[in-house]
Order: C-alpha cells, then structure tokens, then sequence
C-alpha cells in the first residue's frame, strides 16, 4: 500500500485529506447503497465523474485500504471495487451523513435505506455492514 505525505497528524486532516471532495463521499454512496462496484457503474451515476477523476479517487481508496479491487467471476477483465473492513467501518459516518442530508433535502436519496434506517438505525447499520463484508468474502474466497 503506498503512503501518502498527511499535512499533520491532527485525525480530522487525516479524514479531510481522504474525504475532503464530493468524489469521495459519492463513491461510498455509490458502493454501500446503491450497490456499484465497477469502474461503468461509477460513470453511469448521476453526478457524470470523468473517468481520469473516477481512477485517481479509486486509486486514492485502493491506496487508503478503504477499497479492494478483485476480479469479476462473470468476466476476468472487469475489476471490482469492494468495501475492505476499514471501508466498512465507515457505513455509520455514511449513515449520518445520509439522514442528516434526506432531513434538509427531502426529495431524495435512497427510499428503501432512508425507511430502514428511520426505523432502526442501529440495526440498518449492522445489516448493511454484514451484507458488506459478506459480498467481500463472497469475492475473495474465490
């Protein structure tokens, strides 16, 4: 994994210099609730990330260990981008972010998450975070 120079060691910066742009946050979203995990499916979301962003950014998560990249089964030359454990741990930032977000701007986001989670948060997180390390076992093991 190749170290990256941090600004400081200060924990907020730490987490800046990973999350500090939209590209970021919209690639978790992407991953954790609407279930992309290939280089296409990024490109095809709503915001229109180029593809030289959308590589440095995974490269950045590749780097980070927030992502792992394997091997499609369906096709060797497609590449997935999967959670790792430290990817997954952020599902509950993600979460706050989400409700925090379908609070000041309601007419979007995921219905189905937004429903599970207002009706139990902590569960919704611990679901996700299983269906999560599940799809990486699936794709690792093999």
């Amino acid at each position: 994994m190749k170290t990256t120079e941090r600004r400081s060691t200060c924990p907020i910066n730490y987490s800046v210099e990973i999350f500090g742009d939209k590209w970021m946050l919209l690639l978790l979203r992407d991953i954790m609730f609407n279930g992309k995990n290939s280089f296409l499916e990024f490109r095809a979301s709503d915001e229109k990330i180029s593809s030289a962003v959308l590589t440095e950014k995974l490269n950045m998560l590749l780097n980070e260990g927030i992502v792992s990249k394997v091997t499609s089964p369906k096709n060797a030359s497609k590449f997935l981008y999967l959670l790792t454990d430290k990817g997954i741990e952020l599902v509950p930032v993600m979460v706050e972010i989400l409700s925090w977000g379908s609070t000041y701007n309601p007419d979007g986001g995921p219905k189905t998450w937004l429903d599970r989670i207002k009706q139990n948060k902590k569960k919704a997180i611990t679901e996700l975070q299983d269906e999560l390390r599940s799809q990486w076992r699936s794709h690792v093991s093999k």
